[in-house]
């Protein structure tokens, strides 16, 4: 057995190798312009050498040191998640589905589930106009909390004044420690210190990232504009001119709440965007839970470091996107149908065990369902797998009763998710708004736009070569990837003592990148969600490098601890996510580097009227109001402007209050030459004809930050233009 084990681990360590050596001599686009030479290497060496490059770009220019500014914003955030672990934690209490879970356990599905129903709510009164009332909101958080605190010290009073129940009565009690393997040779306190060592760099660059001003495109032009949208008009409805505003906003309600909590849509925009980013030491959280239970503690351990050390996972949560929210809902949901799965031992001493396989059944679907309200693909990547599983088990003759299984399960996701579909379905026609429109239809939704949206979020390639260029960037050469993940995950399948979660992992992670590679449009994010899996997997494959000699364990260490430092850095560096950790966020409120100059310039020249942006939909740091649509909605200027005389254009403008306009050539070049689309009718000869007719008057151009270009221009409306008709065949009748 020492033999074999010797064997497969020095197999492993030059698979391991070989990896390292592909990983860092894979391409890196995004260092490209920093490192001179793109390939992860040369990045790696620079960053490690000349650190004080990194700090320049942490401190800004002139450099300053600001964490005071964020404290409101984090204590905020933290009221927010209290809250949400309050009401969860009742929940699972009152529905009893939370007798065999530890503290951690207990911790971590009672966040899950509190802001899957905090989001939920926030949604009702959105949609009853009712976003003005401070207290409406507060309100049940506050009732919540003290309701959890009563029950609390209820039941310790009732432990203290009862002797414990018999055996008949006696309830189900979690294992001391079910299916945990040896302990590493470190005793526990330094175990958890070193967790602690490893998993604290990136938590801390996690919760500086997340108060950070957004910088991503997808947040600014919906996952915080949409809340602000909705925060400014005091209900939730449907928006025309915003496709993405209308489809399932489940983190962004956290935005919409914390703004109107606050009272500020910028301020609560940051704490919602600090909210969204604890998904992903929350999913870490459960990683260690779920690995002591399942695997064993060290594995958990690893598991928990790796996940919170993955790029990827880094980006996006302090970007503000909600893939970490999808992939911590999808896991909780795995985590929770493992314990259903456990539940359904012959041997199990629980005398209600069929009831609480009902209640893990039910906690796995209202989290599917958690996970389809951040985004329309988990119903693909979630839902769908959950559901085989449970025919999967079914069919293994477990003594399981498939419709009542299922029906609950499927009422739970109802229950989780199913207010954003009524919600579509009440103003739109479509409850998948903007999804299969060829069956719903949907208001704003014509053939062309439907062809337009298909066109771009459907696969077009299917070819040999696509596939293995596609399979290539996920294992390896996707820019954000950690080199620890896949090698460890391999690892994993190879531990004999967890193949069966081993086999659920890798079948899920395989029916995730093959229904991403045949039904989405490929985007890395789309499959990113199913890491906290492959990180349980890598903590089982860790658990195989304990089992060799010491001075092979001493060098796997050493190995590990540069691929981490190798994941700081790339999580530290500017094209790995914005790093202005120590930058007052006043400074960065209006910083060119962030804010579009034009952007500035509207903030600080329109004291009134509306801006008509055309072509920009990455309005969110705009502070004056604003018309604009994306390129998948009807063209404001278009509709304004197409067919009428220049004396009923001015009307037109007259009537919307627009008093400027911005025209983003850039955009609208890259939307057009992208596959995207955008109206054809919006070309330059349009606004020539506007500034002849005396409708528009050109505004000086913006300077822009060395090494930018833009393609944009500004314009002022003239409030008494000239009555004329355009010519004949002219742009304006185009």
């Amino acid at each position: 057995m020492r033999l074999r084990h010797l064997l497969v681990s020095s197999l492993a360590a030059a698979a391991l190798c070989l990896y390292l050596a592909m990983f860092f001599a894979s391409p890196l686009p995004s260092l490209a312009g920093i490192s001179g030479v793109a390939v992860r290497r040369i990045a790696f060496y620079q960053f490690l050498l000349l650190p004080e490059f990194l700090a320049a770009q942490w401190c800004g220019s002139p450099a300053e040191l600001s964490l005071l500014d964020r404290l409101p914003i984090l204590l905020a955030a933290a009221a927010i998640l209290g809250c949400a672990a309050a009401i969860g934690w009742l929940l699972l209490a009152v529905c009893r589905v939370d007798r065999q879970f530890s503290r951690l356990e207990s911790c971590v599905f009672s966040t899950t589930v509190g802001l899957n129903v905090l989001s939920t709510y926030v949604l009702g009164v959105g949609l009853l106009g009712w976003l003005g009332s401070r207290t409406i909101l507060a309100l049940p958080a506050v009732l919540a909390l003290l309701a959890a605190v009563h029950w609390w010290m209820r039941k310790k009073s009732r432990a203290a004044s009862h002797d414990p129940p018999g055996p008949a009565q006696r309830p189900c009690r979690a294992p001391a420690a079910p299916g945990r393997g040896p302990e590493p040779p470190l005793d526990s306190g330094l175990a958890w210190f070193w967790t602690g060592l490893a998993a604290g760099p990136f938590l801390l660059v996690v919760l500086l990232g997340a108060v950070l001003p957004p910088v991503d495109f997808d947040v600014r032009e919906y996952h915080l504009q949409a809340p602000k949208e909705f925060y400014q008009q005091g209900r939730i409805g449907f928006m025309p001119h915003n496709v993405y505003a209308n489809m399932p906003l489940g983190t962004e309600m956290l935005s919409l709440l914390a703004m109107v909590l606050i009272g500020d849509w910028w301020w609560g925009a940051l704490v919602g965007k600090t909210v969204i980013a604890a998904f992903a030491p929350l999913t870490a959280l459960g990683l260690l839970s779920a690995g002591w239970r399942f695997v064993s503690l060290k594995a958990g351990m690893v598991a928990a470091v790796i996940y919170i050390s993955i790029p990827w996972i880094v980006q996006v949560s302090t970007s503000g996107l909600v893939e970490g929210a999808s992939a911590c809902y999808l896991f909780m949901a795995v985590y929770a149908m493992l314990l259903w799965q456990k539940a359904q031992t012959p041997a199990s001493p629980c005398q209600d065990a069929p009831c609480l396989q009902a209640r893990y059944v039910a906690l796995a679907g209202y989290l599917a369902g958690g996970a389809v309200s951040c985004k329309y693909p988990a119903v693909l990547f979630v839902v769908v797998p959950l559901v085989v599983w449970l025919f999967a088990v079914h069919r293994a003759g477990r003594p399981l009763r498939l419709g009542k299984a299922l029906g609950s399960f499927m009422l739970a996701v109802a229950v989780g998710c199913g207010a954003w579909f009524a919600k579509n379905w009440a103003l739109t026609g479509n409850p998948t708004y903007p999804l299969l429109a060829e069956i719903f239809d949907g208001a704003t939704r014509t053939p062309e736009k439907n062809r337009q949206w298909n066109r771009v979020h459907q696969p077009k390639d299917f070819s040999l070569r696509a596939l293995g260029s596609d399979l290539a960037r996920v294992g390896l050469q996707s820019e954000w990837l950690s080199p620890l993940l896949f090698p460890l995950a391999a690892l994993g399948m190879l531990n004999p003592r967890h193949r069966r979660t081993a086999w659920i992992v890798l079948s899920w992670f395989l029916y995730t990148v093959g229904a991403w590679w045949l039904l989405t449009h490929r985007i890395d994010r789309f499959w990113i969600p199913v890491l906290p899996l492959l990180a349980l997997l890598a903590g089982a494959g860790a658990e195989v490098w304990w089992e060799v000699p010491n001075w092979v364990r001493r060098v796997v260490v050493v190995v590990l601890v540069v691929l981490l430092v190798w994941n700081l850095l790339a999580v530290t560096s500017g094209p790995g996510g914005y790093n202005r950790y120590f930058v007052s966020l006043a400074r960065l409120r209006t910083a060119p580097e962030r804010v579009d100059p034009w952007h500035r310039y509207f903030n600080a020249h329109v004291t009134e009227g509306r801006v008509l942006m055309v072509g920009d939909a990455q309005v969110f740091d705009l502070e004056v109001p604003v018309l604009y649509n994306t390129c998948f909605d009807d063209s404001l200027l278009e509709q304004l402007t197409k067919g009428r005389t220049a004396q009923q254009i001015q009307a037109a403008f007259d009537e919307q209050g627009i008093s400027h306009v911005f025209v983003h050539w850039g955009e609208i070049s890259r939307y057009r030459t992208s596959g995207y689309g955008f109206t054809d009718y919006v070309q330059p000869d349009l606004l020539e004809w506007l500034v002849e007719q005396k409708v528009l008057e050109p505004l000086p151009p913006q300077e822009y930050p060395a090494g930018h270009q833009h393609l944009g221009r500004g314009y002022r409306v003239i409030r008494q233009s000239v009555r004329a008709e355009p010519p004949e065949g002219g742009a304006a009748n185009n």
